[in-house]
């Protein structure tokens, strides 16, 4: 019995003499392998944590809620670095374009001009004599016209089978047009439209002038307000609303269910008739649309995404006029016209000498 013992003792040493080695080595190897600070810090930024939609939207100081209630700064992180987003869109965009001028931001600034505008038109099918005369201002500034595109933003009209748009873009090739019927509650699926073909066709263009069809415009006074601004960059700005009440009266025009907007107001917007956004916040309302519940008024509706993305409408009414057109030649960018009938029938007078005398020189 001691005898084996003894052997199977013997046999253990000489085991453990033939593996220690080995373990020297193994050892060793693995503290030449560890990783220095240095080299921990770069394997960490190379390999971020990826982002979460946990949170609410931060610095919302209005306390108001609306689809979907997550964290936007984050989904712009994901969406930059080629992430999946979780989210499921709650808008859908199905529609498909019937007039596309996919070339009309082809050609940049002269002089490597620094600043490059372009102007998105909200327009009514039926409202050619409005379009014609912001095509005939635009005539009379040729030097900034070189910094300028203009596009007009529409969808099919109820009363005809598109035939005179058709004739209108194939003279002018400016309409932007999608297969939805134009209609006040369509307002909005025609912003998001305006939106997304900026950002694809146009995204050389460093701002975007929103308007109607029945506000008149400045291009110098434009031009000179973007090259004296200190932020161009990142820009919201026009008339801006506060503490709107939302409208439950179903005979108002901009009457929203509870269903689809639950707050009774709304955070700070611009109104809609005119004002202007630098590209890159063009480019994140792009990226939230799909994220961010409809509504069917369209100004108030941006004023959402805008909270949601972190972005405050920044107020000027000395630069947008609601009123009237007094002070266009002097400092204002855009200002309501065609309050009354005289003065679209004196654009109709304009427009017709002016075609009548290309005819008879």
């Amino acid at each position: 019995m001691r005898y084996r013992w003894k052997s199977a003792l013997c046999r253990w040493k000489l085991v453990a003499t033939c593996l220690s080695p080995i373990f020297v080595v193994f050892f060793f190897t693995l503290l030449l392998h560890q990783p220095s600070d240095g080299q921990i810090s770069v394997q960490q930024r190379r390999t971020p944590e990826k982002p979460t939609l946990l949170t609410n939207y931060t610095k919302n100081p209005y306390n108001i809620s609306h689809p979907y209630d997550v964290n936007f700064e984050e989904l712009l992180v994901m969406k930059d670095s080629g992430q999946e987003i979780p989210l499921v869109p709650l808008n859908s965009h199905p529609y498909k374009y019937i007039l596309n001028p996919s070339n009309v931001c082809n050609d940049p600034p002269p002089q490597n001009g620094s600043i490059f505008v372009l102007i998105l038109i909200k327009s009514a099918p039926d409202n050619f004599h409005l379009r014609q005369t912001l095509r005939m201002s635009m005539e009379k500034n040729p030097i900034e016209q070189g910094y300028v595109r203009i596009v007009f933003l529409m969808g099919t009209s109820k009363k005809e089978h598109n035939k005179n748009i058709l004739i209108e873009n194939a003279l002018y090739g400016d309409i932007v047009q999608q297969n939805f019927v134009d209609s006040y509650k369509n307002l909005t699926i025609k912003t998001v439209m305006g939106y997304n073909w900026a950002v694809e066709y146009c995204s050389n263009a460093t701002h975007i002038l929103y308007k109607d069809d029945d506000f008149h415009f400045n291009v110098k006074n434009l031009l000179k307000f973007l090259s004296n601004h200190e932020h161009p960059q990142s820009l919201l700005v026009g008339y801006r609303v506060e503490k709107a009440p939302v409208m439950r009266h179903q005979a108002s025009p901009h009457f929203v269910k509870k269903e689809d907007y639950s707050n009774n107001k709304y955070p700070p917007y611009l109104a809609g008739g005119a004002y202007v956004v630098s590209m890159d916040v063009a480019k994140r309302f792009v990226v939230a649309f799909p994220y961010v519940k409809y509504i069917a008024v369209d100004d108030s509706y941006l004023g959402i995404v805008a909270m949601k993305l972190n972005v405050l409408p920044q107020m000027n009414d000395s630069l947008f006029s609601f009123k009237d057109c007094k002070d266009l030649d002097s400092k204002v960018i855009a200002c309501r016209g065609y309050t009354s009938h005289k003065e679209v029938f004196s654009a109709w007078k304009m427009y017709v000498k002016r075609v009548l005398s290309k005819f008879y020189i």
